[in-house]
């Protein structure tokens, strides 16, 4: 089938059209590849492993974040319109600065620092498998609104990738990595929940800033927070 693509080019800071032969079962990615070797050789845009593991891919289509790899033509309302995502520095086309992602987790100091003695294993709950399992794609960054007024909070990415580190027997500083999620002032968080609805694995951060949320409050360190929520998609 014949399908209307629409896609952003920054540096004419426009969208181009093109009519592209497809079937229900191809993917964003396809699109782009497509476009790229039959239509257009200038065309920037990320990928790798193309099986949804990487998370390199990230667009947004439609209006909204997802990896090109795992969204299919059929899926999708057509035309379909394919931009670079939002909260991200573009780089060039659908290709946008992930060290900005990294810094944030620098910031909040997402990694281990292990005890001294050595403890193998420990007894998880499916929260913290969640929060093992990103794969740091961004899309959840991408949705957030609260970026929009404040590029000083911490992100639902990093807030999903730093609780297991608040959990973990084997990470030596667990309330430093608490007091560091309050640093990235969670209570800034409007639940609105775009970071759930987009995540490619369906890992629920906003579920998770919730329990870091209610173990704050509870240990004194950040106020209720009443503030109204909104929802972009």
């Amino acid at each position: 089938m014949l399908i209307r693509v629409k896609l952003y080019r920054n540096h004419e800071s426009l969208f181009k059209e093109f009519d592209v032969a497809l079937e229900p079962n191809h993917t964003v990615l396809d699109i782009l590849y497509t476009l790229k070797e039959n239509y257009d050789p200038t065309l920037s845009f990320r990928s790798m492993c193309r099986a949804g593991i990487c998370g390199t891919c990230g667009v947004k289509v439609n209006s909204k974040p997802v990896l090109a790899c795992k969204t299919k033509v059929g899926e999708l309302e057509h035309p379909i319109t394919i931009e670079p995502l939002d909260n991200l520095p573009i780089i060039k086309d659908l290709v946008v600065d992930h060290s900005v992602l990294m810094e944030r987790l620098k910031k909040l100091r997402v990694w281990y620092e292990p005890l001294g003695s050595n403890l193998q294993t420990f007894k998880t709950n499916p929260m913290v498998d969640k929060s093992f399992e990103c794969i740091a794609c961004g899309l959840c960054d991408a949705s957030c609104p609260v970026f929009l007024t404040n590029q000083d909070f911490g992100g639902p990415m990093s807030f999903l990738r730093i609780y297991k580190l608040t959990q973990d027997p084997r990470h030596s500083k667990r309330e430093d990595s608490l007091l560091r999620v309050k640093d990235g002032h969670l209570q800034l968080c409007t639940h609105c929940k775009n970071c759930s609805m987009v995540c490619p694995l369906g890992l629920m951060p906003e579920s998770i800033i919730k329990f870091e949320e209610a173990e704050l409050i509870k240990k004194g360190l950040i106020s209720q927070n009443l503030s109204n929520s909104f929802d972009f998609f």
